[in-house]
């Protein structure tokens, strides 16, 4: 025979305290709990300039690495055994510290992350530096359209329009400002980064001027950043290049293959 359950309402025992449960209200859309803000210790790593910390000797280290980490200040010793300098610092893993003597896995994550923090900074203002600049049209007739161009350049510079370029481990930016002061058409602003697809750089006459000069053309899936034209051709391209019309376009284009290829932003 099946044993039968009764329902019982459950009645506090006297003289026992019991923990009452809390329950927190929150406007709908609104968060509870917000998101804890940067340390000290971090914002004191991220205003660290990288460049100088991968020169720092084996004291800098531990001066002005692991006695900022609060808790961590015992391994300056074995930073110092092991003679971990600035560059050694960037380099680290979670291997080197175990087998450094850092046994408590806590202190090797802390020293990590901000290990990451100093390798993260480094890579954005290598992405942002600024690797070459100029402005077009450059100087002497070559670089000119024609020889009038070239004399109204010299005599009445307001009256040409410019554009002001940059590279950067980005991408290629280029802002043109029309001539006289903006009174004959807004400034622009245009870029290239990872949709750069090829560059060539080619070598022409300027028939007016008799001069020899330098041009990179650089192929890209958009023209612009809004995609407002697109190319014919198979492979979806552009078939209008952007030009760079300059005596150091050889320059530009090893320094665009250079760094854009270390970044992973060029597809050669």
């Amino acid at each position: 025979m099946a044993n039968i359950v009764k329902k019982v309402q459950y009645e506090p025992v006297e003289g026992t305290s019991y923990p009452t449960e809390q329950t927190v209200t929150t406007e709908p859309g609104s968060i509870a709990m917000q998101p804890g803000s940067s340390t000290g210790v971090e914002n004191y790593i991220l205003d660290l300039d990288p460049e100088q910390v991968g020169q720092w000797s084996y004291q800098d280290v531990v001066a002005q690495f692991v006695n900022k980490l609060s808790g961590c200040e015992y391994a300056g010793e074995l930073f110092l055994a092991n003679r971990i300098n600035g560059k050694s610092l960037m380099l680290l893993r979670e291997e080197h510290l175990q087998e450094m003597g850092i046994q408590a896995i806590g202190d090797r994550v802390y020293m990590l992350e901000m290990v990451q923090l100093l390798k993260k900074k480094k890579k954005e203002l290598q992405t942002t530096a600024t690797l070459w600049s100029g402005e077009t049209p450059a100087d002497g007739c070559a670089y000119n359209k024609n020889c009038w161009h070239c004399i109204r350049r010299y005599t009445c510079p307001c009256c040409v329009s410019r554009t002001y370029w940059k590279v950067t481990g980005q991408g290629v930016f280029y802002r043109k400002v029309p001539p006289c002061r903006q009174l004959f058409g807004t400034v622009s602003t245009e870029y290239m980064d990872s949709d750069l697809q090829r560059s060539g750089l080619r070598k022409s006459t300027n028939v007016a001027a008799f001069c020899q000069r330098y041009k990179l053309e650089m192929f890209v899936d958009d023209k612009d950043h809004s995609a407002t034209e697109r190319g014919t051709d198979a492979g979806g391209a552009f078939t209008t290049p952007h030009v760079l019309r300059h005596p150091e376009a050889p320059q530009v284009e090893k320094i665009i293959r250079n760094a854009w290829s270390n970044a992973h932003l060029v597809a050669l």
